[in-house]
């Protein structure tokens, strides 16, 4: 065996190592989080009613229904990640006034729930990418068959590949919300994955005057080993265009340099574009 084979099985075999001990995380925890899903149950009564009308105000004109709609779901999603066992750590926080440019957020795609997560983090609306599997997510653990429905379109735009999501990305622009973009195509994280797969398209976006800033979620990828006397913290970073490119011109490659320090940002190893 040569040693580029023997170092490939022992990057291999490490993270096997990381996901059973994750696994067993999960395991150790497991009726923990059934019981936090237990004390949820207390702010039911709030949520059934306001969630089924808010499907029917919803039906009737969602214009005028937006906002309320928003906040309902940014409340909602900041109880079920505190009830969850999540705890953020604004390391480096967004903005905390909201943009007067148009704005974009560069993030990666690593966890089913990202979107429900993210919209948590900003004390104004923002357009988030939304997968259509999301409008199946419960209101509650223990019932099931009320669910979110269209209400989590309103976060946002549908999450599709870059080049089918671009014309809802500017339209959101024009409509001055700042808004979230995934950088890359499926879930990944840089616990169980060296390689960054980053669209094209992403650099021809940030190299335009469009005000832009990059957010990392860096540990939610184990948001499901915390519980609520026991969180799991996920440190927030976002800094932006001109902070994380700053002297990039001075450099031998600028475009070679900006992948790297996006990779870098995001803590993967490699980086392709796609």
């Amino acid at each position: 065996m040569n040693l580029s084979s023997k170092f490939t099985d022992k990057k291999n075999k490490s993270k096997f190592n990381r996901l059973q001990a994750e696994q067993k995380s999960y395991q150790a925890v497991k009726w923990a989080r059934i019981r936090n899903h237990a004390y949820m149950l207390i702010f039911l009564p709030l949520l059934l009613p306001i969630h089924l009308g808010l499907l029917i105000f919803l039906a009737i004109s969602k214009e005028w229904s937006y906002k309320s709609i928003y906040t309902y779901l940014k409340s909602y999603f900041y109880l079920y990640f505190l009830f969850g066992g999540v705890q953020k750590l604004l390391t480096f926080p967004p903005p905390t006034q909201q943009p007067t440019q148009p704005t974009l957020i560069f993030t990666t795609r690593n966890h089913e729930l990202i979107s429900c997560f993210l919209s948590t983090l900003f004390s104004y609306p923002v357009s988030i990418p939304v997968s259509r599997h999301l409008q199946k997510f419960p209101i509650h653990f223990f019932f099931p068959f009320v669910r979110m429905r269209s209400l989590i379109t309103t976060l946002g735009y549908d999450d599709t590949p870059i080049h089918d999501s671009l014309p809802a990305i500017h339209q959101s622009l024009k409509q001055g919300k700042p808004t979230v973009v995934f950088i890359n195509p499926k879930i990944i994280n840089p616990m169980f994955n060296e390689t960054l797969p980053m669209y094209n398209e992403i650099i021809e976006l940030m190299d335009t005057s469009i005000n832009c800033y990059f957010l990392a979620c860096k540990g939610i990828e184990a948001i499901k080993a915390g519980t609520i006397f026991c969180p799991t913290f996920v440190s927030i970073h976002c800094v932006s265009k001109e902070n994380l490119f700053e002297d990039v011109d001075k450099t031998h490659f600028p475009e070679q340099e900006k992948c790297l320090r996006i990779m870098k940002f995001f803590d993967f190893q490699k980086m392709d574009i796609i």
